[in-house]
């Protein structure tokens, strides 16, 4: 305790922030097990070569704080256990607090709670996780993730074609057909209204009516956002454009975002399976493509399964669910969570589990992805020097079964509107039905170029239609729809 007044000095009167006793300092009296003296010599060094830390003892438990510094600091604190004091003690270095630390005189109590098996792995991740978050700040978050991602698409697209030969890509590309080109670039187009058509269809199952212009602008500006954010987030700024322009629940926008995706999923493997059977009698397929059908197949079988069981309990239970309700009127709370659950369940069912919703929508699906398809159709058609018949039952199979297991690798969104991963797929179907590898990786990127541009492009003037900046919609998040 002889130290006590000089700690409470450093920061009451010194001008201090921070202030913290050593143990290992050269002028520090300090008397230890050599276990223990080793692994926190060791510890102590790691800390200050990796984090750039100037202090000796990260860990001495005598420490005084000034109350606000130490407030700005403990949000950004991840760690509760023994990395604590460490953590907090480089991130005020880091932000420029004054921080003293001083020599103490210190013996070995007898007895301590720190597991040298666990305890010391855990503190040594915890110095490589502070290492990255310091020095490579919102690399896997934010624009940092856009950034990581948007390399990885290129990374794939470069390798490929440097495989295949970026001067045949270039040459085969000489030869391309301006019209049909054209005539594929007009089909897409003509299929954006049919997206807004759908979602009309299913906002309207929901008893919520708004103009096709207005939803499929929506879906456009969304689209644009995938295009550019990875794993889907793009999503959440129709959420936040529904909320915001029409002031619709979001529970609503998700489920019908829900019902979209899964009706998407439930059209491309049907086109799948059914396009695999007709190029069934000249190939077959690679473990991989069976996988991806299977995988997509299974996961539309357990979503139904698992939505007929839940609304059949929710059914059940209705007058139940009139009772907690009910109750939560009185003053009982009901949980939140349960409650949008539940409303979510019964939204889904609306649309997914009544015949003539489930139908028209399938329906609907089938036809959006019939033109996403023959607008790749058309692509591969641009290039005579093809060599594929386009008139055969089998090329058309092979381009529906291309475009489906593209579609489908896009549900594992790794990089921005599946840029690359797309390519891939597309490329090795292709190939597998016999045409030039170097070619249909062409015909792949022509197809993606021309879809994501119409699709940015029609989400730039449906931004300026609809009176949103790409600022706004690109920053959407959960956070963002918490606080409308």
């Amino acid at each position: 305790m002889s130290y006590l007044e000089k700690l409470i000095r450093a920061v009451s009167t010194d001008g201090y922030d921070f202030a913290t006793g050593s143990r290992i300092m050269p002028e520090s009296d300090a008397k230890r097990p050599f276990k223990r003296e080793f692994a926190s010599r060791g510890y102590n060094s790691m800390v200050r070569l990796l984090l750039h830390s100037k202090l000796y003892d990260h860990q001495c438990g005598f420490k005084a704080f000034r109350r606000g510094p130490l407030l700005e600091l403990l949000d950004e604190i991840e760690n509760q256990h023994w990395f604590w004091d460490t953590e907090l003690l480089v991130r005020a270095q880091h932000r420029g607090y004054r921080v003293l630390e001083f020599p103490v005189y210190w013996r070995h109590g007898g007895s301590s709670k720190v597991n040298f098996a666990k305890d010391i792995v855990g503190m040594g991740s915890e110095v490589f996780r502070l290492w990255w978050e310091l020095f490579f700040p919102g690399l896997f978050s934010g624009k940092g993730k856009i950034f990581l991602t948007a390399f990885l698409a290129i990374l794939i697209l470069a390798l490929a074609a440097t495989f295949l030969g970026a001067s045949e890509v270039l040459e085969n590309i000489k030869h391309v057909s301006p019209g049909t080109l054209a005539l594929a670039s007009f089909v897409y187009c003509a299929s954006w209204p049919l997206r807004g058509m759908r979602f009309q269809q299913i906002l309207n199952r929901l008893g919520n009516h708004y103009g096709i212009g207005f939803l499929t602008g929506s879906i456009f500006i969304s689209q644009s956002a995938n295009v550019i954010l990875p794993a889907r987030i793009g999503d959440l700024s129709r959420m936040y454009i529904l909320k915001k322009s029409k002031d619709l629940a979001f529970t609503t926008s998700f489920s019908s975002l829900t019902v979209e995706r899964v009706f998407d999923i439930i059209a491309i493997t049907f086109i799948a399976i059914l396009a695999s059977s007709g190029v069934a009698s000249r190939l077959e397929l690679t473990p991989w493509m069976e996988s991806l059908i299977k995988f997509s197949g299974v996961a539309v079988l357990l979503f139904f399964a698992a939505l007929f069981i839940l609304s059949y309990r929710e059914s059940r239970n209705k007058k139940k669910v009139k009772e907690k309700v009910h109750k939560n009127i009185s003053g009982e709370p009901l949980s939140k969570m349960k409650e949008f659950a539940s409303t979510f369940i019964r939204q889904m069912s609306v649309v997914a589990v009544r015949p003539g919703a489930f139908l028209a929508v399938v329906a609907s699906s089938l036809l959006i992805w019939g033109m996403d398809i023959f607008t790749c159709f058309l692509v591969l058609k641009a290039f005579p020097a093809a060599g594929v018949d386009m008139t055969s039952t089998f090329s058309i199979s092979l381009v529906f079964l291309a475009v489906a297991l593209g579609n489908i690798a896009k549900t594992f969104p790794i990089t921005p509107g599946a840029i690359g991963t797309y390519e891939v797929a597309l490329t090795a179907v292709f190939v597998l039905g016999g045409v030039r590898p170097e070619l249909a990786f062409t015909v792949a990127v022509i197809d993606h170029i021309i879809k994501n541009s119409i699709t940015l492009l029609g989400g730039g003037l449906a931004l300026s239609e609809l009176g949103f900046r790409w600022r706004e919609v690109l920053s959407t998040n959960t956070d963002t729809l918490k606080g409308m």
